[in-house]
């Protein structure tokens, strides 16, 4: 043999991503100047380089080559020993090539994503499709669940676990099954968040919402009207079509019965006379007691002469604003203890991209929840407004501080909500004059 090739390093240990050098001895022991051409096989060939791939030596030297592994952070390489080769092929004698072996152990990493589709469902059950995506170089068994504060839906999860295999994408089906019907009514938001954890990796939550409409819609009702004006016409054309022609058909009929009748309707008629005289009586009776009462009415003391409105409706837009580095609220209360919050509009703000969890409660009830780290600015905009009796509370969990650009790190959560809407609250009635003395 004219040449022999060995390498500094046989067995390496590699992180996804990583890199590492080793240096490959080439010496000709032959009596011409050889040229050699230098190639990795197996399966790291993929990813990885040889400096030079060609040179040339002069009889009895040596020279250095340098072998660089850089396997991707990605799940095509998988984890585990994959063998190679360098070979050193000479120009003038290709049958005397050499192969030096070694081995290369890709470390395993673990990467799980997940999405929820589509993010807000609506009917009589919500239907949603949890897709879970293994970015990792080995495979990984994740669990699914999903919660929602105040226990008004239910939830079907299929499958529960699952196994996913690197580089693949699995889903699981989610039903968003609500606990009371509602048949009439404006719908109502159930928000919700689903949990996916994978074995020996961090969690994954993502924030989801239901909307229940009610069962009879209102096309029903406008349905019932237009059978009802149907219903309306037909009796118009009978007594308009219909009953004179039965009417024409009677009248011979009844003129043999008239005269029969004609003697009983004069008896009758001076019966008559004297109920009307008896009517006519108690008419000015009556009417007489009438203007009695509104004459009383009139000069009835107290009597507002000029009725006001009983509600005033004002537009509103409170701020509220939570600093903090741990769990802490901010109220908004109704200015009066009758008033009524109609809110439409809520803009949520976590302008240095914080770590945690914000809740919109009203009314004692949580509205709204969703994780800082998703959102910097999130509008909501109600077609059927949430209607609030008593107060509006934003309640922030800070477990981060984020890291605004070009600005010094924070200490605390910075997290605030602009609410919209309008302020139903009682008129003031004007108090009662007292009528003066004389």
């Amino acid at each position: 043999m004219t040449t022999s090739a060995t390498l500094d390093s046989t067995s390496l240990r590699l992180d996804a991503g990583g890199q590492a050098v080793v240096p490959l001895q080439i010496r000709n022991s032959g009596s011409v100047v050889e040229g050699y051409t230098i190639s990795v096989i197996g399966a790291p060939a993929a990813w990885t380089t040889v400096e030079p791939a060609v040179l040339s030596l002069y009889p009895g030297t040596t020279t250095t080559a340098t072998v660089t592994f850089h396997p991707p952070r990605s799940a095509r390489v998988p984890a585990g020993e994959l063998p190679f080769g360098v070979r050193v092929v000479p120009t003038e004698h290709p049958d005397q090539a050499v192969v030096p072996e070694g081995v290369v152990e890709v470390l395993p990493f673990l990467e799980t994503t997940a999405e929820l589709v589509p993010r807000t469902s609506q009917g009589r059950r919500g239907r949603h499709r949890v897709a879970i995506d293994n970015r990792g170089n080995v495979p990984v068994n994740a669990l699914v669940d999903a919660t929602s504060d105040g226990e008004q839906v239910r939830f079907k999860v299929d499958p529960v676990g699952l196994a996913i295999g690197p580089g693949e994408a699995r889903f699981v089906d989610l039903a968003v099954v609500p606990r009371r019907r509602r048949w009439r009514g404006q719908p109502v938001t159930h928000p919700f968040v689903v949990t996916v954890a994978p074995q020996d990796s961090t969690p994954v939550q993502l924030d989801g919402s239901y909307v229940q409409g009610p069962i009879v819609p209102k096309w029903v009702l406008w349905t019932l009207l237009a059978l009802l004006a149907l219903l309306g016409a037909a009796l118009a054309a009978w007594f308009w079509l219909l009953k004179p022609t039965i009417e024409s058909q009677a009248e011979e009929a009844a003129q043999e019965a008239a005269a029969e009748a004609e003697q009983a309707a004069a008896e009758a008629g001076e019966a008559a006379q004297q109920a009307g005289a008896a009517a006519d009586d108690a008419g000015g009776a009556a009417n007489d007691a009438k203007q009695a009462a509104d004459q009383a009415e009139e000069t009835s003391p107290g009597r507002d002469p000029n009725p006001r409105p009983r509600v005033v409706t004002t537009d509103v837009a409170p701020r509220l604003n939570v600093v903090s580095a741990g769990t802490d609220e901010a109220v908004y209360d109704l200015p009066g203890e009758d008033d009524t919050l109609a809110l439409t509009d809520l803009v949520l703000s976590n302008p240095q991209g914080d770590f945690g969890r914000v809740q919109v409660v009203v009314d004692g009830q949580v509205r709204l929840e969703h994780a800082l780290e998703n959102f910097r600015d999130l509008d909501f905009h109600f077609v059927s407004p949430i209607m609030v009796d008593d107060d509006v509370t934003l309640r922030v969990t800070c477990r981060s501080p984020g890291r605004p650009p070009d600005a010094p790190v924070p200490t605390t959560c910075d997290v605030s909500v602009l609410l919209g809407g309008e302020l139903v609250a009682p008129a003031p009635r004007p108090t009662p004059s007292t009528p003066s003395a004389g």
